[in-house]
């Protein structure tokens, strides 16, 4: 059996749809914590300069989208054939745009007239866009998941987004959404991912002393 490390920070963050991807598989897993100090250092042994990293038997993987995938194919979490899993790949993809803009208003941007801007225009503008599309594509598909009829990474990736911008932009972000908001409840009641989070302890307190995605 393979040998699994995350390598991330202490905190959700960017890593939290691997451990939840882990629980679902009932996979056992190192999870190796980097403390902001020793960042700058470790930094330098790192394949992009980043993290997460996933470690399988020594190998490195980076990139958290590339990391998610790649366990969906380990575990089985990809879909039923090709198609459905060109639709995982599709939504995260979209869903990673909407993330990165909040990444950089939220701690990237140090102009506080224009964090407030870009704060404003990703509700008025980006997250009806986004979630709009979301709640159509649920509605379409019907029972609790994005991608045909069984769970997917895409739907534990897209759900701890979803929560994300529900904690941190706005909690009641998914009013107007009942198929969403129903698909997020569902993904992250499911009971390995509801016990894993209930007993991890992390959050996303101290995002932006560990931005090293």
């Amino acid at each position: 059996m393979a040998q699994y490390k995350i390598i991330y920070f202490g905190i959700k963050g960017r890593a939290e749809a691997f451990r939840m991807i882990f629980s679902v598989a009932d996979v056992k897993y190192e999870d190796v914590i980097i403390k902001s100090g020793d960042w700058p250092a470790y930094k330098q042994s790192t394949p992009w300069g980043q993290l997460p990293l996933l470690e399988v038997d020594r190998k490195q993987l980076a990139q958290s989208s590339t990391i998610c995938r790649y366990l969906g194919r380990q575990f089985n979490l990809c879909g039923e054939n090709p198609w459905e899993s060109a639709k995982c790949d599709e939504y995260v993809d979209a869903t990673n745009d909407l993330i990165e803009e909040w990444v950089g208003f939220t701690f990237l941007e140090t102009d506080e007239a224009k964090k407030a801007e870009r704060k404003a225009k990703f509700i008025a503008t980006l997250i009806p866009n986004c979630f709009s599309k979301l709640e159509s594509i649920k509605e379409k598909n019907g029972g609790d998941f994005l991608v045909g009829k069984k769970l997917t990474w895409a739907d534990i990736n897209v759900a701890d987004k979803l929560q994300i911008i529900e904690d941190d932009v706005d909690p009641t972000v998914l009013e107007g959404y009942p198929n969403l908001k129903k698909f997020k409840n569902a993904v992250l009641s499911l009971p390995k991912i509801k016990a894993y989070v209930e007993k991890s302890g992390y959050s996303y307190k101290g995002l932006e002393n560990n931005l090293g995605e």
